[in-house]
């Protein structure tokens, strides 16, 4: 399997020869990215065995547009924060709420020039490739399973969970660093979201 170091060398020797036309539609990309208003995150809790577990998923109203900018040579990333609270009472709502525990999550996607397919690299490196479009968005966009706490549903205090995702649709790599300073004013974050668990 190619290192990190050597898919991104084939990815820059392809970005190179990207035409200005390219460019600017990169640049159109990321400044309407930053005006759309359909993100947001949907968030289920769930009792497995003896395990609490979250699953988070990002929903954008531009997802076609997402795995284009991927094929042009552009990384995405995004950034899950989930978040496991305890239930107490207080004279204001949540002033008494505990944090018993707080997962960050990021991922980042790109197009494997050399492969043909869709990359998913986890923060600590490892790697997912998916052929389609629709498998990307789902390995991509979803935080499936995450693991909350490992005490029994009997044994919880009264929680809840929250979540919210920070999403970066392109982050351009060198040598387009002059269309960079546009992709960051795409970069928006999800409300949180709340759901009570079993």
């Amino acid at each position: 399997m190619r290192s990190r170091s050597c898919l991104r060398d084939g990815s820059r020797r392809n970005r190179d020869g990207i035409p200005a036309v390219a460019l600017l539609a990169a640049a159109l990309f990321v400044l309407s990215a930053s005006s759309s208003s359909g993100q947001t995150v949907d968030l289920s809790v769930a009792a497995r065995a003896s395990f609490l577990v979250a699953h988070v998923s990002f929903r954008w109203d531009r997802m076609p547009e997402l795995a284009s900018s991927l094929r042009a040579g552009m990384e995405s990333r995004i950034t899950f924060t989930v978040r496991l609270y305890e239930r107490r009472k207080g004279i204001l709502p949540f002033t008494g709420d505990h944090l018993l525990t707080e997962r960050n999550v990021s991922r980042s996607a790109f197009w494997d020039f050399l492969d043909g397919r869709y990359i998913v690299e986890s923060e600590k490196g490892a790697r997912l490739s998916y052929a389609g479009t629709e498998e990307l968005l789902q390995g991509f966009l979803t935080l499936a399973d995450l693991i909350l706490s490992d005490l029994p549903p009997e044994a919880h205090p009264p929680v809840y969970v929250t979540a919210r995702a920070h999403f970066e649709p392109v982050r351009l790599m060198p040598p387009l660093t002059l269309v960079s300073l546009v992709g960051r004013a795409a970069t928006s974050t999800t409300p949180w979201v709340r759901r009570d668990a079993p």
